[in-house]
């Protein structure tokens, strides 16, 4: 028995089997749409069923408090409210609050579900792009062109200020790409082994599409980043210590012209590569 199983793209049927097991196969495939519309639709009448909720918990405050002496008692004593008979055609104070928690904690969970799906990242071009081309032209018996969906079924795809991704932003997601792409363009068998584990191998073997296992890929940009940092280390340095043994008037202004442009290419770096906010940039800069 194998010690690796992989569901294979080539093995589902075509259909949404075979869109479901590709969008899977990269978590940067998973895009689906967050239906922000049907989102601002539900929360607008949730707010208004608490609006008139709220307009029925006034009008009995008011009319208690306008009432007799018993009803003023109710508005003081939370016991004597509960305990009034309910009048023809009126709500109890209780049962309105009953209905005012229940449409509240509605309207508390959608307001954080719709929070967490606006805090999800955008899918880059790139991604967007490439499950478009999938459903668009995906593959289906010996390399065959086929939509594996229907026009209405895929058209989610189009949508683009409406999808976002499940994987979170990466901190060097443009440098990711330029890797990625570099790696594509050169498409050798010790790339694929040096950049794909035998799981990644086992995906596809469609020609026209071709994975990298991440872990590798974030390695191999991390290395990337340091080599950067490293040679922004040593350069400056190196400059500084030449610069200083020199027997010339403008010593200093070099020196100084040096440190300017290496604290702004650091600066651009952090920017660049990392998501370090503007004042981590600065107190960096600064160090």
């Amino acid at each position: 028995m194998s010690d690796c199983i992989v569901r294979k793209i080539e093995d589902c049927p075509l259909g949404y089997p075979k869109v479901a097991v590709f969008m899977d196969s990269d978590d940067n495939f998973m895009i689906y749409r967050r239906f922000g519309f049907l989102y601002s639709r539900v929360l607008l009448s949730k707010q208004d069923e608490l609006r008139q909720l709220e307009e029925d918990l006034d009008a009995l405050d008011r009319s208690d408090a306008s009432g007799t002496d018993r009803t003023r008692k109710c508005l003081k004593s939370q016991s004597k409210d509960y305990a009034r008979e309910k009048l023809d055609g009126v709500q109890t104070r209780k049962e309105l609050l009953q209905a005012v928690e229940s449409k509240l904690y509605q309207y508390g969970q959608y307001l954080l579900q719709a929070h967490q799906v606006v805090s999800m990242s955008k899918p880059a071009a790139r991604d967007h792009l490439s499950v478009k081309n999938f459903l668009e032209n995906g593959f289906g018996e010996e390399g065959r062109r086929v939509r594996p969906l229907m026009q209405a079924d895929s058209e989610f795809i189009y949508r683009n200020e409406d999808l976002v991704t499940l994987r979170p932003g990466r901190e060097s997601a443009w440098l990711d790409a330029f890797v990625e792409r570099f790696l594509k363009m050169i498409n050798c068998k010790p790339v694929q082994y040096a950049f794909c584990s035998k799981e990644t191998r086992l995906k596809t073997s469609n020609s026209h599409i071709r994975y990298f296992t991440k872990l590798r890929v974030d390695r191999f940009v991390t290395l990337i980043i340091s080599a950067i940092m490293l040679i922004l280390l040593v350069v400056p340095t190196y400059a500084l210590y030449y610069v200083t043994n020199m027997n010339a008037s403008s010593t200093n202004a070099t020196c100084i012209g040096i440190l300017l442009v290496a604290t702004l290419v650091f600066s651009a770096v952090l920017s660049l590569f990392t998501k370090a906010k503007r004042h981590e940039i600065l107190g960096a800069s600064a160090a």
